[in-house]
């Protein structure tokens, strides 16, 4: 959770605490040894709070479905159980949305975002945080957006970067009929490190699912698939 500098006063400050409290319990100066250590105990909880993630997500879904047999259209919905670690954050950043192809047509809770920008081929969406909405006691936030022409290849990811602390993260595919799926898997990467995860779950191959709890902050998740060309299953359609 600290970097370095962090790291070296949280460990002073605990051992102030140990030391306060050993010098309550050994020595004739109980208060002040009670005082020491709770001085102490204030300024590790300070510091955790000022390191605390800005928000944490519960419960993260990524649905991407995609409409036609040539991976031509496709739409994703991400839905997350969003809560603010501080009265004062008042907008949220949808970060490193990326795909094949274009995407176009941000939606925020049913609502055009109040900022987008693109860097490097990557979105950024912002969402205002109306008072109304009561993020520090956690809310749904929606996001949803349209591709085009991302899915033509035989192979398919859908990948998510966890920039907030997570306690559930699922991702769900769904395919149109008529594209057979010959494999699918479910890894993460994080520090140029592939790790490969259980394998998704893949139901009536029109519907490939992986969740994981926990996930580690800073990583990204890709289930990945693996389906028949496109052309290929018209031409075979055309013989019956």
């Amino acid at each position: 959770m600290f970097d370095k500098p962090n790291q070296l006063i949280f460990y002073i400050n605990v051992t102030l605490i140990i030391f306060g409290v050993l010098v309550a319990l050994l020595t004739d100066y109980f208060v002040i040894g009670l005082i020491f250590a709770f001085s102490a105990a204030i300024l590790v909880y300070d510091q955790y709070r000022q390191n605390k993630s800005a928000f944490t997500i519960s419960d993260l879904r990524k649905i991407l479905t995609i409409h036609d047999t040539n991976g031509n259209k496709a739409t994703l919905i991400q839905t997350q159980m969003t809560t603010a670690c501080h009265v004062d954050n008042s907008e949220y950043w949808f970060r490193n949305i990326r795909g094949m192809g274009s995407i176009s047509n941000f939606r925020v809770n049913d609502s055009d975002p109040a900022e987008q920008i693109k860097e490097n081929g990557s979105y950024r969406v912002c969402m205002k945080l109306p008072p109304e909405l009561k993020v520090v006691n956690g809310s749904d936030l929606i996001l949803s957006y349209e591709y085009e022409d991302a899915f033509t290849q035989t192979e398919g990811v859908l990948s998510h970067v966890v920039d907030n602390d997570t306690r559930q993260l699922h991702l769900t595919v769904e395919l149109p009929a008529g594209r057979s799926i010959s494999s699918a898997r479910f890894f993460c990467k994080h520090d140029d490190i592939e790790e490969a995860l259980l394998p998704p779950v893949v139901t009536g191959q029109t519907k490939i699912e992986a969740d994981i709890k926990n996930p580690k902050l800073g990583a990204e998740y890709c289930l990945q698939w693996n389906w028949s060309e496109a052309g290929f299953m018209k031409k075979i359609s055309r013989l019956f």
